[in-house]
């Protein structure tokens, strides 16, 4: 392509595409039309050459010499096929169940007798009555999930708690206990207030 243009923009071009001009024996038709197409065709991985016109001249005369050049546009083909299979989720590994706490021996039977504990409804309420009687009559500081167990199954309370000492970390966050020993829980003042709450809430 010929371009004959002025900076000014008034200028003309001329161009002339000529496709095919031949003369060829009528059974060479086939050859002639394959050799065409892979010719038009465009190779994977070429470099695709897109000219862009400048834009038109403003209506004021003023002229940019930057705005009258030719843009060249590179595009490159991406012959690489894109994965579009979404990636699988990870799968959690299954929690590993609590270990079952043990029977542990604890004087329950002398006076006062757990058994004197009145049943307070919920699991809270039970660990802070529980370890405030083992506080207050035993002299039992820090409990562990093996005395709540053990109280528990004495008085007959229903035990099908997953996880033991999931109440008691629980209650700590709620500063009812703290932690002097790792897996133990020492009842604080908050708790044994909270503890004598739990027959008249």
């Amino acid at each position: 392509m010929a371009r004959n243009a002025s900076r000014s923009g008034g200028g003309t071009s001329r161009v002339r595409f000529v496709m095919l001009d031949a003369e060829i024996a009528e059974g060479d038709v086939a050859a002639v039309t394959q050799a065409i197409q892979n010719a038009l065709r465009v190779p994977a991985g070429t470099t695709v050459v897109k000219r862009i016109a400048p834009p038109a001249a403003p209506l004021n005369g003023a002229t940019n010499a930057s705005d009258s050049e030719v843009v060249e546009e590179t595009l490159i083909e991406d012959t690489e096929s894109v994965d579009a299979t979404p990636a699988a989720p990870k799968q959690r590994a299954p929690r590993k169940p609590a270990p079952k706490p043990n029977i542990i021996p604890i004087e329950l039977a002398s006076e006062p007798p757990l058994s004197s504990l009145v049943d307070p409804g919920s699991n809270h309420k039970r660990y802070l009555v529980i370890a405030a009687w083992l506080h207050d009559h035993r002299g039992i500081e820090a409990v562990t999930a093996d005395h709540i167990y053990t109280c528990y199954r004495h008085l007959g309370w229903p035990i099908d708690i997953p996880d033991f000492a999931q109440p008691l970390r629980e209650l700590k966050h709620k500063q009812y206990f703290t932690t002097p020993e790792r897996g133990k829980y020492a009842i604080n003042q908050l708790g044994l207030a909270k503890a004598g709450e739990a027959f008249t809430d």
